[in-house]
């Protein structure tokens, strides 16, 4: 292929996905409204069936267009292609650690059932937990989307009385938390040393479009400037007038800071973003 060919096959892929991507985009957002809903989670069941389905059957497209650019390395940087150049580059950085397609497709097939499913069970889990909290002389039970949002809230000891209720109660489910933790971590550890990455860091560092050298910066930084952060600590205590903030009080707001009441329109202006197609995110 020349770079008009793999053009026309990239935009042939982004037509194909953009058919239902607003349907898959649909099934999940409702699970993350209420994944107690019955309903939702049948959709949003359905929608990672699908995906994998659909997954596998696309999976040849990545393969191949990584064999393409390691023989034609070039057509990265062809002005033809763009507005993928960004694409192909993130393809060309997870070559050497591409599968066949056999494999690949097991890996997408062992996800769904494996690492995905205890994401999955973390967020059903989590989300049908309660929480009992006693605001304003009125005893509540609170799912945990809501009594997070005491978090933030003016009052120094109801903030304190959310906060443990919440750890408190999510430290009766750690066997829960531990087994998939281990069970996330092995599986992470396992499929980078099937891929031959030279760090289990590295996958991430691909998936998450960054390199090594721009981590250790941002570490460096942090080491570098931990007082600055700290004065700011000390000077929002003094703000809040305590002699030292505790965890509940970090991302509380100051005292007598004014409240500012959003309209929706306005709200759903400030968080909107450009809709693309799945090939360009």
């Amino acid at each position: 292929m020349d770079s008009k060919d793999l053009l026309k096959l990239l935009e042939l892929k982004d037509s194909f996905i953009l058919r239902f991507d607003g349907a898959l985009l649909y099934c999940r957002l409702m699970y993350s409204a209420n994944s107690t809903d019955a309903t939702a989670k049948q959709l949003n069941d359905a929608a990672d069936g699908a995906m994998v389905k659909v997954g596998q059957a696309l999976i040849f497209i990545d393969l191949e267009l990584g064999g393409l650019l390691v023989n034609k390395p070039s057509l990265t940087a062809d002005p033809v292609l763009g507005e993928y150049r960004h694409y192909l580059e993130r393809i060309s950085r997870r070559v050497p650690h591409m599968l066949s397609e056999t494999e690949e497709r097991l890996v997408i097939s062992k996800d769904k059932n494996g690492i995905n499913a205890w994401q999955t069970l973390q967020s059903d889990w989590l989300s049908t937990r309660t929480f009992e909290l006693t605001v304003k002389g009125k005893k509540k039970t609170l799912p945990y989307g809501q009594i997070v949002g005491y978090y933030q809230n003016p009052d120094r000891d109801l903030r304190k009385r959310s906060n443990q209720a919440v750890y408190e109660g999510l430290g009766k489910d750690e066997l829960v938390w531990a087994s998939a933790i281990r069970s996330v971590c092995e599986d992470h550890v396992r499929m980078c040393e099937l891929r031959k990455h030279p760090t289990p860091m590295n996958q991430s560092l691909i998936d998450n479009d960054v390199d090594q050298q721009t981590v250790d910066g941002l570490m460096r930084a942090i080491a570098k400037h931990v007082a600055l952060y700290q004065k700011y600590l000390r000077l929002k205590a003094k703000l809040m007038g305590i002699p030292k903030l505790a965890n509940y009080d970090v991302v509380a707001p100051l005292p007598k800071a004014p409240e500012t009441n959003c309209a929706w329109t306005e709200a759903r202006k400030e968080v909107s973003m450009p809709t693309w197609s799945l090939t360009r995110r």
